[in-house]
C-alpha cells in the first residue's frame, strides 16, 4: 500500500499518509482537522445497517404512531394521518416540516445507502456512485429524526395530563430507527469510495 498525499480541508495543508489503509483516524497535523478515517468493513456493516433502517421504516409507516384515549374516546396516528391533519388546520409549513423529516428524507437516505452499497458489496461500484454520496451529504441537515423523537417526548409528557397515552409499535420502530440511522451516519466513511470513484474515471480516460 503506497503512500498517499491529501489535501486539509480547512487549512490546505498538504499531508503524506504512509498507510492510508491502515484502520483508524487520520488528522492534520497543522490544524488538527479530521482528514478521513478508515475502517475496516465499512461497506457490509453500512448494507446491514440500510437493511435494517428499510424494514424499521417500513414498520414505522405502517403502524400507529400512538394511541391517544380521553373521555371514552379513542384516536391513532400515525406520521402520514398526522400531516395530512396539519394540512386540513393550514398549517402548511409544519404539515411539509414534518413530512420531508420523518418520511421523505430518511426514505431517501436509506435508498440512496442501499443503492450505493448493495452494488460495492458485490463488487460492483455504480456509475452513480458520487452523485449519490453528494445528495447523502446534501440530505444530511434534514436527517433531525432524533429532534423529532425529543419533541415526541415533551409532547407526550404535556399530553399525559389530558388523557391515557398509549405508545404504538410505529413508535417503538421509529426509536430503535433513530438509533439504526445515527450508526449510519457515524460508520459512513466516503474517502475509499470517492478513491475507487477516482481509479475508475482514470481507467476510463486510458480506454
Amino acid at each position: 500500500m503506497g503512500a498517499k498525499i491529501v489535501c486539509c480541508h480547512e487549512c490546505d495543508e498538504l499531508v503524506k499518509i504512509s498507510n492510508p489503509h491502515r484502520e483508524g483516524r487520520f488528522k492534520c497535523p497543522n490544524c488538527g482537522n479530521l482528514l478521513f478515517m478508515h475502517k475496516e468493513g465499512m461497506v457490509e456493516r453500512m448494507y446491514a445497517l440500510g437493511i435494517s433502517a428499510l424494514v424499521l421504516f417500513a414498520l414505522t409507516n405502517y403502524f400507529p404512531f400512538l394511541s391517544f384515549h380521553v373521555a371514552g374516546n379513542t384516536s391513532h396516528a400515525n406520521f402520514f394521518t398526522s400531516s395530512i391533519y396539519l394540512f386540513q388546520e393550514e398549517q402548511f409549513l409544519l404539515a411539509v416540516a414534518l413530512m420531508m423529516t420523518t418520511m421523505v428524507v430518511p426514505f431517501i437516505r436509506i435508498m440512496l445507502i442501499l443503492t450505493l452499497f448493495g452494488p460495492l458489496y458485490y463488487g460492483y461500484l455504480p456509475r452513480y456512485a458520487s452523485v449519490s454520496l453528494k445528495l447523502l451529504t446534501f440530505s444530511q441537515p434534514w436527517a433531525m429524526l432524533d429532534v423529532f423523537l425529543v419533541g415526541v417526548f415533551v409532547s407526550m409528557v404535556k399530553l399525559i395530563k389530558m388523557g391515557t397515552i398509549i405508545p404504538g409499535t410505529s413508535l417503538w420502530a421509529f426509536m430503535v430507527m433513530v438509533f439504526v440511522m445515527a450508526g449510519m451516519q457515524v460508520t459512513l466513511n466516503p474517502h475509499p469510495i470517492w478513491e475507487r470513484i477516482e481509479e475508475q474515471q482514470k481507467r476510463r480516460k486510458t480506454v
